[in-house]
């Protein structure tokens, strides 16, 4: 099942940003608790606010890039690159750096170019890095920390939550960075808190308190519909054996209706597989799942609608179903692919 991806894609996350002080400990789950017990419960109709605004250049690229629309970021972001714009050659550097050998020194060129006035392509750069080790081996140097911590400075006069944490992170401290995680959370910027809550769920040694406070950390973002904590506890369902519940099937209309890249996919391989499913409604499913992220997968299963009347009512249903999403990005520099 390719929701596999998404778990590999978390891994890959907690082996980059593993070190002593990010390492989860048993004295940070009453702090949570503490944040946890004073926040409100809120209406399930909030989510949190997009990245980018969509009035913003980087809109358009960037979500197809969150939808894994690769080829259809690159030719958006083309224009700007070329104007030399640091944030679209940052984001054009993370979607060719492992394209093809010829495409990976041209990422880095742009990281470099970027990275004197994007944090987060320095942060792209920094020794500690694994992706910058394995594609850029030579040019992760030790000057990018001192660079990224400039920049974010630069972006906090102006409110920035995600400079702010950032800041705070490269301290280096472990109180200080789970202060960070909750200040973060409290401004809406949840990914920190989600990559906590994982880290928790990954590690064999974490206790049931620890695990049960990683849980209610996800759940927190599920309550303000943040894609990345949903699809993980969908991931604790399945590996938990509870595919199938109540519980799983809430979530998993969840983040459908929110745009999930993990759901939208399942949702393909469920219609291919139910055997009472008619092929019109597969081939709907799997022509909007087609026009939602670019993926194939599920239309190569299915046959083509030979009727042109049904043909035409198929694929505006389809379009319904993706219209029936709004835009909003989740992904930003420090989580920009989602494969």
């Amino acid at each position: 099942m390719r929701f596999r991806h998404y778990i590999t894609a978390f891994i890959t996350l907690f082996l980059i940003g593993c070190s002593d002080f990010t390492e989860p400990q048993s004295k940070d789950i009453s702090l949570f608790n503490d944040f946890l017990k004073q926040t409100e419960v809120i209406n399930n109709s909030t989510h949190v606010e997009s990245t980018y605004d969509k009035k913003s250049k980087l809109f358009k690229p960037v979500l197809a890039i969150q939808r894994k629309k690769l080829a259809e970021a690159e030719e958006e972001l083309k224009p700007l690159v070329e104007k030399g714009d640091p944030e679209a050659m940052f984001w054009m550097a993370k979607i060719i750096y492992r394209s093809s050998i010829n495409d990976t020194p041209k990422a880095l060129n742009l990281l470099q170019k970027a990275a004197e006035n994007n944090p987060y392509a320095a942060m792209a750069l920094f020794p500690d890095n694994r992706e910058c080790q394995r594609y850029f081996n030579g040019f992760c140097e030790d000057k990018w920390i001192d660079k990224a911590k400039k920049l974010f400075i630069e972006q906090s006069k102006n409110g920035d939550v995600r400079a702010e944490f950032y800041i705070e992170k490269l301290k280096r401290k472990h109180d200080v960075y789970i202060s960070a995680i909750i200040n973060a959370a409290e401004n809406n910027y949840l990914y920190p808190m989600v990559e906590y809550a994982e880290k928790v769920l990954l590690n064999s040694n974490s206790s049931s308190d620890m695990k049960k406070m990683a849980i209610s950390l996800l759940r927190y973002g599920r309550e303000r519909q943040f894609i990345p904590a949903i699809d993980m506890l969908m991931g604790v369902e399945i590996q938990s054996g509870n595919k199938n519940t109540e519980e799983f099937n809430t979530l998993f209309s969840e983040a459908i209706n929110l745009g999930s890249n993990a759901a939208w996919e399942m949702m393909g391989i469920s219609a291919i597989k139910d055997q009472s499913n008619s092929n019109i409604n597969k081939y709907t499913i799997a022509k909007a799942i087609y026009d939602f992220s670019g993926d194939e997968f599920a239309l190569a299963f299915t046959k083509p609608i030979e009727n042109k009347k049904d043909l035409a009512i198929a694929n505006k249903k389809a379009q319904e179903m993706v219209d029936a999403v709004e835009d909003v990005i989740y992904i930003d520099g420090a989580h920009p692919r989602q494969d």
